[in-house]
């Protein structure tokens, strides 16, 4: 599947920030992905709200998941809340709640970053929803003005597999005056992950 951005669960990013530091010149295609979500939002935190989230998630001494065919760890275990309370001298709802409108903060952060990261992808898929993709799509630009376009012959289809939704150059104009058209119907963009993209290459 490609990347939407419209939700991020950010423990599951921040249990691999410094994983991604340490590996980041063996990292997989996919966690470079990561990693560029990640690297681009922490930046725009709240200094408060970065410490609080480093002590926990980076700071912590506990390994997590191993890679075995590259012979590296690839997450950490954070710190428990009850510990964090406890070396902050705070009430462990009061970290709580502070650690978690941290992570929201974050999510919100990563949410706006990775749309501007997809604005800028080349290759996109648009779809109506986790399912419905684009599979064809007429894109015609009027021979007066090669601003307007129009859209006929919408086709959509369950986009389980690539060859069910269609590739969108964004680097061609009139492709991209359409899928700008087709958002304001409501379709959303994806961008296509490393694999999709490879593959998309090989056929064109």
């Amino acid at each position: 599947m490609g990347r939407d951005y419209k939700s991020v669960r950010s423990q599951y990013y921040l249990r691999r920030w410094k994983m991604l530091e340490t590996n980041r010149s063996i990292l997989s295609l996919r966690e470079v992905e990561n990693a560029k979500l990640l690297f681009n939002s922490l930046p725009k935190l709240p200094k408060e709200s970065l410490d609080i989230l480093k002590a926990k998630y980076y700071d912590t001494p506990n390994l997590g998941n191993f890679d075995h065919k590259r012979g590296v760890y690839t997450s950490n275990i954070p710190i428990s809340d009850k510990a964090m309370a406890f070396k902050l001298n705070m009430e462990p709802a009061d970290y709580s709640k502070e650690r978690r409108l941290a992570e929201i903060e974050l999510e919100k952060i990563m949410i706006e970053v990775g749309q501007l990261i997809l604005k800028r992808e080349e290759m996109i898929y648009l779809k109506i929803n986790q399912f419905l993709y684009v599979k064809e799509v007429d894109i015609v630009p009027s021979i007066y003005d090669s601003t307007w376009i129009t859209i006929d012959d919408v086709t959509l289809s369950i986009g389980m597999t690539s060859d069910k939704k269609k590739v969108f150059d964004m680097r061609d104009e009139t492709t991209r005056l359409g899928v700008e058209k087709l958002e304001r119907y409501g379709f959303l963009r994806e961008a296509l992950n490393q694999y999709e993209l490879e593959e998309w290459q090989m056929r064109y």
